[in-house]
């Protein structure tokens, strides 16, 4: 018997045939693969399909992967380059609602709901939309690595080895993306 939480017995699982533990796979990483392909590609058909490419592409590959690194990371550069390879043949780029739950529901939504004084939904339903405004303006390679950073808690290591860049680069953009919201965030309208 595996343990489905292992990723070793999951990987020689899924090896053997076992469908079961490839579902458990995918419900694990789902969300890791969705966060990384929506800044890039937006909120529509094409992203959906790209989610269901990347597991193909990683049950297609399993039998390489030797655990260099974890499955996470591995996952995670399949969807960032699946993602890129996207916009390389589509040559265009759609802006997204990049906070969207398999529900269709922002996060941000999801705690507005929490609170029962209608002023201060309003408040943050308005700082939300001016974040994720500032959030989308921001360059796609640092729009990504802002949520893998923040929103996914990745490490800095890990979206290195995602997006295939020195860790020193992923601090960089990091750095620079944090300076642009906050000026941003600064000079707007009040």
């Amino acid at each position: 018997m595996y343990d489905l939480d292992d990723e070793k017995y999951l990987v020689n699982a899924i090896r053997q045939g076992n469908k079961e533990a490839f579902v458990q796979l995918i419900r694990k990483y789902e969300r890791l693969v969705l966060h990384i392909v929506t800044p890039l590609v937006g909120v529509n058909e094409d992203r959906e399909d790209i989610c269901q490419d990347v597991f193909l592409k990683v049950y297609e590959n399993l039998d390489g992967f030797q655990f260099r690194s974890k499955m996470g990371t591995w996952i995670g550069n399949i969807a960032y380059n699946m993602s890129i390879n996207f916009l390389k043949r589509r040559k265009k780029f759609q802006l997204s609602d990049f906070m969207v739950s398999e529900t269709g529901e922002s996060t941000f939504e999801r705690l507005e709901d929490q609170d029962s004084d209608y002023q201060e939904i309003f408040v943050r339903r308005e700082e939300a939309s001016q974040l994720r405004a500032l959030i989308d303006g921001l360059p796609e390679i640092q729009r990504s690595i802002v949520l893998l950073f923040y929103q996914d808690d990745q490490s800095l290591d890990e979206i290195g080895s995602m997006l295939e860049m020195p860790v020193n680069t992923v601090k960089s953009h990091l750095f620079r993306a944090r300076n642009s919201l906050k000026k941003n965030l600064i000079n707007r309208p009040l």
